[in-house]
């Protein structure tokens, strides 16, 4: 095979680390680099940003060092479709991978895109109509013009084949992957770090961004319904780990109306290095999201041995498999039940710990560069037929 080709990957989300995008770029590329060995690689990413530890030793230690790129070109605005387009347009690469929609519209080089779900396009109240418009042109274009779709799930897959009338041998699907530090942790003296968050067993976990498509106002619902019982009273916590966003007050005002503050809390952003502790420690995790694309939250409990109680809607039967006990988002009465059926039952939870490390295991990183090399393969050296 020829060792001429250039692949240029837009990290920019790297900037986002913590975020969905950001994590799936950053994993991504520290499986994919030492995978590939042929190609000549140049990542994009914003000027300034701070790159993982690992991810700069992957770039660093690869025998054909990865030149970084920087750029002044933000996601969603004016500069990523001038000056990245510029930018492409003179370093001509073989090949792009954008790993979210958005890139710029002019560019006519053969490029790969991810789509990681279409929750933009079914929950759009935070948008305005300009930025609607905006968000469906770009994307509509990108699954158009893209050489191949990555997906994260085969639910995607079929939304995207339903809404776009696309062919599925365009679309692959790349399921994420889970970082190895997502495991069951037995030192009691390691798990009792969790104290500096100030959380008591037990409790209920909550891990994400705050969105209404994420259904957390049910959970809290549900949570109020559970701890009006007399054995739960004054000893159940639920916990929401995640950045408190000040454009979502819905849950925070959802908490003080049923009168909730001593029961629920809000610890903030957690490190991934935390995290774990905050996993093991749970006494089940919920993921009540109506709408998702893969669901990482809830297979990173799973990895940690917690029990999950999860959403029957979307993309997430499909990737947690038999290790979740499964309820109907849109019921608060279901949601609760369930949530109850694990907290009481130690059988139960036990099952759900087994078979949820046993699903987790399902998914790597390695995997998913396995199979994005062989798609950037394809597009490289096979004449491509749409």
């Amino acid at each position: 095979m020829a060792k001429d080709k250039r692949i240029l990957f837009d990290g920019r989300f790297l900037s986002l680390s913590h975020a969905g995008i950001g994590r799936y770029s950053c994993e991504l590329l520290k499986a994919l680099l030492p995978l590939d060995k042929e190609q000549e690689y140049f990542l994009l990413a914003l000027r300034g940003a701070t790159l993982e530890a690992d991810l700069a030793r992957a770039l660093n230690e690869r025998q054909s060092p990865v030149e970084i790129i920087e750029v002044d070109a933000k996601h969603y605005s004016l500069g990523e479709q001038i000056k990245i387009l510029r930018l492409l347009n003179r370093l001509k690469p073989d090949m792009v991978h954008f790993p979210h929609f958005n890139h710029p519209l002019l560019y006519r080089g053969k490029f790969v895109v991810t789509l990681h779900d279409l929750t933009l396009s079914n929950w759009a109240e935070r948008g305005s109509l300009v930025k609607r418009q905006i968000y469906h042109r770009v994307i509509s274009h990108a699954v158009t013009r893209a050489q191949k779709i990555l997906t994260v799930s085969d639910f995607v897959k079929a939304e995207l084949v339903r809404q776009y009338k696309l062919p599925p041998r365009r679309i692959i699907t790349t399921y994420n992957g889970i970082d190895p530090k997502f495991k069951v942790i037995t030192n009691p003296r390691v798990l009792k770090g969790v104290e500096k968050y100030r959380l008591k067993s037990p409790y209920i976990l909550s891990v994400g961004q705050w969105r209404s498509h994420k259904n957390l106002l049910r959970l809290v619902e549900a949570f109020g319904e559970i701890i009006k019982e007399e054995r739960w009273k004054g000893r159940l916590q639920l916990v929401f780990v995640g950045r408190i966003d000040p454009k979502y007050p819905q849950l925070q005002e959802k908490v003080k109306q049923l009168n909730l503050e001593r029961a629920v809390k809000f610890t903030g952003f957690v490190s991934d290095e935390n995290l774990p502790l905050i996993y093991n420690n749970a006494t089940v995790f919920v993921f009540p999201s109506l709408s998702e694309g893969f669901g990482l939250p809830g297979l990173e409990a799973q990895a940690c041995g917690t029990p999950l109680v999860a959403s029957s809607y979307t993309s997430l039967p499909e990737i947690y498999g038999d290790g979740a006990l499964y309820f109907n988002p849109e019921s608060v009465g279901d949601i609760a039940e369930k949530i109850e059926m694990v907290l009481e039952d130690n059988k139960l939870r036990e099952r759900l710990s087994r078979a949820g490390r046993e699903n987790a295991r399902r998914f790597s990183w390695e995997e998913t560069a396995r199979r994005t090399l062989e798609v950037y393969r394809e597009i490289l050296y096979k004449e491509h037929r749409k």
